[in-house]
């Protein structure tokens, strides 16, 4: 456990403090995620889950739990932290806040900030069954591999924008979800993740 504690501490060196405030470009929603981490058998996992078919947007993507910001949230930490709850039921006592990273745009018009987090080995998941069809852990550093990624051109705000694949076992992460993990694979490479 003492290599994942030291790995983790690493990682939160390097990320953006959680506080650090980013206003979206405008005419983009703002939205936050959550991007759990786990300890688990000597390495690093990163939880991930995939949406139901009866949900409105995005039917059975690969996804981190998050969403828009709704009014009663104070910012988009709690946006993140208020849907990992309703989604997974993931317990805000289980949540260690690491950092944020930079925001992803994307080409369905979010803004979304992603906030890195440390779950604890205990937590359990509580799916909303509308929602969520399955939640799933896999190896940090499998996203690492970025020989793996696939990517499509797009134009996005008159602007070139490159959507990312990967497949991981029978799920294929792609979009912001790949962006994502894309990028913490990059910070992580940095602090040497275990596993």
């Amino acid at each position: 456990m003492a290599v994942e504690n030291g790995f983790f501490s690493r990682l939160q060196g390097i990320l953006r403090p959680a506080t650090l405030r980013v206003a979206p470009p405008e005419g983009l929603r703002s939205a936050g995620v959550l991007v759990p981490l786990r300890a688990s058998g000597g390495e690093v996992t990163v939880v991930l889950a995939r949406r139901t078919e009866r949900v409105p947007h995005h039917k059975g993507q690969i996804c981190f739990p998050g969403g828009s910001r709704d009014p009663c949230d104070a910012d988009l930490l709690e946006t993140a932290l208020r849907e990992a709850g309703e989604e997974l039921g993931i317990l805000r006592q289980d949540v260690q806040v690491l950092g944020s990273m930079d925001p992803v745009l994307t080409v369905t018009g979010f803004c979304i900030q992603p906030f890195v987090s440390r779950l604890s080995s205990s937590a359990v998941f509580r799916l909303d069954d509308f929602e969520m069809a399955e939640v799933f852990e896999a190896p940090l550093s499998v996203f690492g591999q970025f020989d793996r990624y696939r990517y499509a051109e797009s134009i996005s705000r008159g602007e070139p924008h490159r959507v990312y694949f990967f497949d991981y076992g029978p799920h294929t992460v792609w979009g912001a979800t790949a962006t994502i993990l894309r990028r913490l694979a990059e910070l992580a490479s940095r602090v040497q993740i275990p596993g």
